[in-house]
């Protein structure tokens, strides 16, 4: 009996260890790297509200401004790996704070652009500079979180994305309505005030963020020792890291699972550089700042989705299958979306559409985490989001030639209603490696 006793004390001695451990790094590190990623994406995404003031000034088209939106991934996909690479080798502290403050000089600079020219090299170049930045993060986090907790924690992480867009959206709509100094047309001040924070806050990576739980002074020994004993079993029964990088390239697992990323993705990036301008072809008299309020809407929407998928998910220990749902539906939204004229049930399709933009993206990172470590780790999913997002090229350039063309966004929306199947029946047709 004093046995039992024991047994029963030492499990709630350990319960009480994993739920202050995994309290204090939640309130520790999200929000940080929230506010982080919240800017990345906020940067990178916000050509797309510069367009309803920038593309008729600088005399841009359709198909050109999708690739001013597209091109960015091209330099992304080129060095995200190496960037990935560089993070194992230097520590996330230090290569974290590279990215943001390279990135935010490069957005800098775009403001200063006059021709469609500029816009090229300078989104290429944002590219470059910002890859490796969320695989790092995807990555930096299975450094803390044991797997089974890891997908609630980049639910929340991922908030970023809601967060960007619902104080990003209305933000980026006042300036470009209202600011105008110096002679600087709106979209110009928007972008240019939007970049100081990554280079800020890059700084602050140095004396903010710590390389692994056994670094900081704020876990007690036992909490450490909790950590390190839940990441080394889950090491054993993961896959033996290779030990060359290129070689974890050839994976069939990864290279798969990232071909289904591009289809994704495609989808995703195309309606999001492109919402604001279907918005306001839903009513041609919304100001910039209506139309930046309008997109917190379905941002809402997304991220309750994101929050709930992420829970279920964790509770039920199932992944897949959480993610193809949330896919399909937003499937469903897109066609509806593309055949439909009215101001507010498409905007009820646009809050569809975001269920599966960000309802899916914590589920799916830990399908490939659940089987990589270490090195493949840091590899995989660094290569798993470069080839991913050449569907950010391909999706926003895609859909621009197809508004060139039929002079409507329909056939841009069946494509990116396509692409959304193909990445849920690829993804539903997955099977990941059997431990050996």
């Amino acid at each position: 009996m004093s046995q039992i006793i024991s047994q029963k004390n030492n499990l709630q001695a350990m319960t009480q260890i994993e739920e202050s451990t995994l309290k204090k790094m939640r309130w520790r590190l999200i929000p940080f790297l929230l506010i982080l990623y919240a800017i990345a994406y906020l940067d990178r995404t916000n050509i797309s509200y510069a367009a309803l003031q920038m593309n008729g000034e600088l005399k841009i088209t359709g198909s050109q401004f999708g690739m001013v939106a597209s091109i960015f991934f091209i330099g992304y996909f080129i060095f995200e790996v190496p960037s990935n690479v560089a993070l194992h080798k230097f520590g996330a502290r230090k290569w974290i704070a590279r990215i943001l403050i390279s990135w935010g000089l490069v957005a800098f600079l775009t403001a200063f652009a006059t021709g469609i020219y500029h816009l090229y090299i300078l989104r290429f170049l944002l590219g470059a500079a910002e890859a490796g930045f969320f695989p790092g993060i995807a990555f930096y986090l299975t450094y803390w979180f044991p797997r089974r907790h890891r997908a609630g924690a980049m639910a929340t992480f991922f908030l970023a994305q809601i967060v960007c867009n619902c104080l990003g959206a209305p933000l980026s709509g006042i300036i470009m309505d209202n600011i105008h100094w110096l002679g600087f047309s709106g979209w110009r001040w928007m972008i240019l005030l939007e970049a100081v924070p990554a280079i800020l806050l890059g700084i602050a990576t140095f004396f903010v963020l710590n390389d692994s739980p056994q670094d900081v002074k704020w876990l007690s020994s036992e909490e450490k020792s909790w950590v390190k004993d839940e990441l080394e079993i889950e090491a054993a029964n993961s896959t033996p890291p290779q030990v060359h990088w290129w070689k974890i390239l050839g994976d069939k697992h990864i290279l798969y699972l990232a071909i289904t990323y591009v289809w994704i993705v495609m989808a995703i990036y195309g309606i999001t550089f492109w919402m604001p301008t279907l918005i306001k072809g839903f009513q041609a008299h919304f100001s910039n700042t209506v139309i930046g309020f309008l997109v917190v809407i379905p941002t809402v929407v997304g991220g309750i989705a994101m929050l709930i998928n992420g829970w279920h998910s964790d509770k039920t220990m199932e992944r897949k299958w959480h993610v193809v749902t949330v896919i399909l539906s937003g499937a469903v939204g897109m066609f509806l979306l593309s055949i439909t004229t009215n101001t507010w049930l498409s905007m009820l399709w646009l809050c569809l559409i975001s269920v599966a933009a960000y309802g899916y993206i914590a589920v799916w990172w830990t399908i490939p985490t659940a089987f990589l470590s270490g090195l493949s780790a840091a590899v995989g999913l660094a290569a798993i989001n470069s080839v991913g997002n050449l569907g950010g090229f391909f999706g926003p350039w895609i859909v621009g030639m197809l508004v060139d063309w039929t002079g409507t966004p329909r056939a841009g929306l069946l494509f990116l209603c396509a692409s959304f199947v193909i990445g849920a029946v690829m993804l539903a047709s997955f099977r990941p490696p059997v431990k050996q």
